[in-house]
């Protein structure tokens, strides 16, 4: 057994390579494909450590409880989804197996970003306009490299929209038949069930499943007094607007 060829049981399980930027919304797609598909995974120490499981605090209990389980007649079959084919958060290399990437406005993903690290994390920026310069480029050089991967081998590439997937069950519909096996649940269900207040603990103070919002950064007087020091440019590349 190997990363390359992970069987679970005799059944080869079918691969893809996953890559997004911090604050894009992994954990909410990946809790869409908990409920898709039957993911094994390979033994690694970006998920066993005791602070990725704290995570599950501020969560539904039940939430996953949900997503575990598989409508009657469908066939059992393995997905391998990588999440760290360059490390956690590495920028998107290509490589031998179909690649998905999430993608999100680069404004809400950069503020929810700083605002983890600091409420969750304890970091401290003391310039932090700074900071935001600096996620702005790691942002623009990430999704550089993302768009040259699809861009390349569009057959083989499935760029997924935070925002659509948040809004559309066909977003799910598209990702099961990239990955090409029958869905455990299906993509309207799932799409259903993941909403961020059904999934999510009601009531008290989140740290890491904050908002689940894209419009929360518009109505931070200081944050938007800063972002206009910034000057973070251009982002239709991307499809993503500017800062107006």
């Amino acid at each position: 057994m190997s990363p390359e060829s992970y069987h679970f049981g005799t059944r080869l399980a079918v691969r893809c390579d996953y890559y997004a930027f911090p604050r894009t919304g992994s954990h909410y797609l990946w809790a869409c494909f908990t409920g898709l598909f039957d993911l094994v995974f390979y033994p690694n120490a970006f998920v066993d450590n005791p602070e990725a499981k704290q995570r599950a605090d501020e969560l539904n209990p039940h939430a996953f409880y949900v997503l575990r389980l598989r409508d009657d007649g469908v066939p059992y079959q393995p997905v391998y989804i990588n999440a760290a084919p360059q490390g956690v958060h590495g920028a998107p290399a290509s490589g031998e197996w179909p690649v998905i990437t999430l993608i999100r406005d680069p404004h809400p993903t950069i503020y929810s970003w700083f605002h983890t690290a600091t409420e969750r994390w304890g970091a401290n920026f003391p310039d932090r306009v700074a900071w935001m310069r600096e996620a702005y480029q790691q942002y623009r050089n990430f999704y550089d490299a993302a768009l040259a991967q699809v861009e390349k081998d569009p057959a083989r590439s499935l760029l997924i929209r935070f925002e659509e997937l948040k809004q559309d069950p066909a977003v799910l519909a598209a990702l099961v038949k990239f990955v090409g096996v029958q869905p455990k649940l299906s993509p309207a269900f799932v799409h259903w069930w993941t909403a961020f207040e059904r999934m999510t603990k009601p009531g008290g103070k989140r740290t890491f499943y904050r908002a689940g919002n894209n419009a929360q950064w518009r109505s931070d007087a200081g944050w938007q007094a800063d972002l206009a020091k910034v000057h973070p440019g251009d982002f239709s590349r991307y499809g993503y607007p500017g800062t107006t």
